[in-house]
């Protein structure tokens, strides 16, 4: 476990594969990190836990904790945390008793049964928390085995946290009723330079019964190789002085890792497929050979390229060149090419193969991160001890944070454009790993340890990084950390701009280059930060890849299992107080289903990424369906019953909405008008109808005396002029215009001084989106989820 298998010279493998479940348990590494036994302070922590629950039901705190209804009410709990199936595919291998519930995450693993939980929560105030929250980190380091603490660790928890409550795993008969045996338990516990469940004094009678052949065997696990989840690694290498060797890489592959259930291998990212037909997230590409190789099934490649993810990838034209006909294959049978660069989507636009601009996945980077203990070693050597968390870590952690006032420089191409009161001030670090590094730096569980040194700095002692790597400021803002991005005349350390490396990515953070006269304007850092200009912008692509993954039911299903969803969104506290906060639209419900009335809600959240959403529909059995992405991303859309001041039963449009803002105010759009861009909340009180008479925009406050004048106008618009408020219109197309403007890539609206835009819905429905054309512009750029591609070349 954990060695570098050599395949041939151009590929190897940091397998995590066990050869059996009788597991060996030895993962050797050559420098052990400080240690020491915290078996009685864990144990105090479990028991001040437990007490907690006292005075409230089981179910009452188990539905705080995380766990579903159906499982809270229950005393007796079966759990299986793994995403395969049990060992035995017979039937009585998932019987459940009546007065058993069941706990089964992953969606395929229980035959459809089974219920979700939240690990997150489940674990929140424990010993096990930061083992899950920085799940990443933890997987690169245990591979495989990191399912097991998954299944351990949800038991001892649910004994914990739920008082009366009896488990045992699926599959088996032993029922686990008292916590206190588990105590010498320590999933973070590693001796004699070993990374193993037997040095963690894993309780393996959890996933064994009486068939075990010894006492490390778990037989009730399933087998690891039913599936497999790769990520990428650069070459090995045998010492630091010999070849650089650049973080940026593994943050990269941690970010893919983050969305897995374990991993299963690293592999090389010059050859990533060779000799491996398993799950794949790539979010880089070298501009090699082929990148998917040639089998001699073709249905065989077609799986292959239906469990792999391109969703961030930048390459240049060789790549693409190399790889011209099974990127096109790709892009034509199973998803469109997500490019981190704006430079690699041209290129692949060049070819007329399918592709969007997703930014980079390092966006969607979570850790509560470590702590490092000041052992009197140079910190910017970055190889500071990292600590073991105990019982009370949490609190550990709030007190650091608490005072966050490090001035982290990580490779700042230009220093002399940071005043000299900051640089002596900072801590220097550095992407690569140094060669004066006081470590054994050629283990890859060494190199995971460095990045995650790095994250750990970012995220609980940073008040803002400064740096001119993309890889460190990234992920810095991801963990919601200020970035100060420095460039001189365009030059970074790994180059200049105009390579594409970088282009489209640079508008997340402060920008410093004081050769294109972006000067310093940030003091000496002694106050606060203001947070990145680009939250909102950078909280979209974590929406388009949630989109894109949850879409892969492993994915999905982790993704709820770590607590990701819904996304936290860096932007939720970054209001604009002059521009528009209230929307509605009236839904049918077959409309849950439309992608077109999807992207009239995108183009609103698009411009006003803080406002409620009101969706109005009269059934009273609500199913949201695809809409439901939206709650998921983070962003404030409620779907509710008309209510009888609202007029519901009314078949005129215009006595509907006019009964919404009556009760509400803000702005009513129709599921076929797009905004244009920021409305601002001093817009005239007024409506514009649409060619059928029904109501396309309008904007009224709460009482507005305009409500009752337009259910007595004939007009087609009306506008209320007053002091102070701001003229809008809204273009409204007819069907031949709404044909152009998907269609004729030489059409322009007939005015360009519009809000909004109002197409013909039938139109819309019939006829494709050509890219450049205006309502390609409309539909396909103002959108958030643009990992789903309606438009053609």
């Amino acid at each position: 476990m954990g060695a570098l298998l050599h395949i041939d010279d151009s590929t190897w493998i940091l397998s995590g594969i066990a050869q059996s479940r009788h597991y060996k348990h030895r993962r050797t590494r050559v420098f052990v990190i400080w240690i020491v036994s915290m078996n009685a302070l864990w144990w105090v922590g479990m028991q001040s836990l437990a007490s907690i629950a006292n005075g409230i039901t089981t179910a009452e705190s188990m539905r705080h904790l995380g766990v579903h209804p159906s499982v809270a009410h229950s005393s007796s709990i079966v759990v299986w945390m793994y995403p395969f199936p049990p060992p035995s595919s017979s039937n009585s291998t998932f019987v459940v008793k009546e007065v058993e519930s069941l706990i089964c995450p992953y969606r395929m693993a229980c035959q459809g049964k089974g219920s979700p939980i939240n690990m997150a929560h489940l674990t929140e105030g424990t010993f096990f928390h930061n083992f899950l929250l920085d799940h990443p980190y933890r997987k690169l380091l245990h591979f495989e085995d990191f399912n097991h603490h998954m299944q351990a660790i949800a038991m001892i928890s649910l004994l914990l946290k739920g008082e009366g409550v009896c488990v045992r795993t699926l599959g088996g008969m032993e029922e686990f009723c008292n916590a206190l045996q588990f105590s010498d338990y320590n999933p973070y516990h590693e001796a004699n330079d070993t990374i193993d469940l037997f040095t963690t004094t894993f309780p393996y009678k959890l996933l064994q019964d009486d068939r075990a052949v010894s006492s490390t065997d778990l037989n009730l696990s399933p087998d690891m190789n039913t599936d497999q989840f790769a990520t990428y690694g650069p070459p090995p290498i045998t010492s630091v002085n010999s070849w650089r060797y650049n973080s940026g890489e593994d943050i990269q592959s941690m970010a893919a890792v983050g969305w897995y259930p374990f991993v299963s291998s690293v592999r090389s990212k010059d050859k990533p497929f060779e000799n491996y037909t398993g799950n794949f997230i790539l979010n880089c590409l070298n501009s090699g050979g082929d990148l998917f190789p040639s089998l001699d099934d073709p249905q065989e490649t077609m799986n292959l390229m239906k469990k792999t993810e391109l969703v961030s990838i930048f390459t240049g034209k060789g790549a693409i060149t190399n790889n011209l006909e099974s990127f096109r294959l790709y892009t034509e049978e199973v998803q469109p090419f997500g490019c981190r660069s704006t430079l690699t989507c041209q290129w692949l636009k060049e070819q007329k193969i399918k592709s969007y601009y997703s930014a980079c996945l390092t966006l969607t980077s979570t850790y509560d991160g470590g702590l490092l203990s000041l052992d009197g070693t140079n910190p910017s050597h970055n190889a500071l001890p990292i600590l073991e968390p105990k019982s009370n870590f949490s609190t550990d952690v709030s007190h650091v944070r608490e005072e966050k006032d490090l001035i982290l420089m990580v490779d700042v191409v230009d220093t002399s454009v940071v005043p000299k009161s900051v640089r002596d001030r900072a801590r220097h670090l550095s992407a690569d790993i140094p060669k004066v590094y006081p470590r054994d730096a050629t283990p890859y569980s060494e190199k995971i340890r460095y990045c995650y040194r790095l994250l750990s700095q970012y995220k609980n002692y940073a008040k803002v990084v400064i740096t001119s790597r993309i890889h460190v400021g990234l992920p810095a803002s991801a963990l919601g950390v200020p970035v100060i991005f420095v460039s001189k005349a365009g030059w970074l350390p790994g180059g200049h701009e105009r390579t594409g490396r970088v282009s489209g990515l640079l508008e997340v953070f402060h920008r410093v280059d004081k050769q294109r006269g972006w000067d310093w304007t940030f003091g000496d850092l002694s106050g606060d930060m203001s947070p990145n200009p680009g939250s909102h912008y950078a909280d979209r692509f974590r929406a388009s890849f949630w989109n894109r993954l949850k879409k892969n039911d492993y994915y999905n299903d982790a993704a709820h299992v770590f607590g990701r969803i819904p996304l936290k969104r860096q932007g939720a506290d970054l209001y604009s107080q002059d521009i528009q906060s209230k929307f509605h639209f009236i839904f049918d419900p077959s409309d849950f289903t439309c992608w077109q009335t999807r992207r009239a809600i995108e183009s609103v959240f698009y411009f006003h990424p803080n406002a409620k959403v009101f969706v109005h529909v009269s059934s009273y059995e609500l199913d949201l369906g695809a809409f439901s992405i939206f709650m998921e991303s983070g962003y404030d859309l409620e779907a509710r019953k008309f209510e009888y001041g609202e007029k519901e039963t009314s078949s005129n449009n215009m006595v509907k909405v006019c009964g919404i803002l009556q009760s509400f105010g803000g702005v009513f759009l129709s599921k076929q008008t797009y905004l244009r861009g920021e409305l601002s909340d001093t817009l005239d009180s007024g409506y514009v109808l649409k060619k059928d008479g029904s109501v396309a925009m309008m904007v009224a406050a709460r009482g507005d005396v305009i409500l009752e004048s337009a259910l007595s106008s004939n007009d087609v618009s009306f506008r209320a002029s007053q002091p102070n408020a701001k003229e809008w219109d809204v273009s409204t197309l007819t069907a031949d215009e709404t044909n152009n403007c998907m269609g004729d890539v030489n059409w322009v609206l007939p005015s360009s001084d519009v809000v909004a835009v109002t197409v013909d819905a039938h139109s819309l429905q019939e006829h494709k989106i050509l890219m450049d054309s205006e309502c390609y512009g409309l539909l396909e750029k103002n959108c958030i989820y643009c990992d789903e591609l309606h438009w053609e070349y």
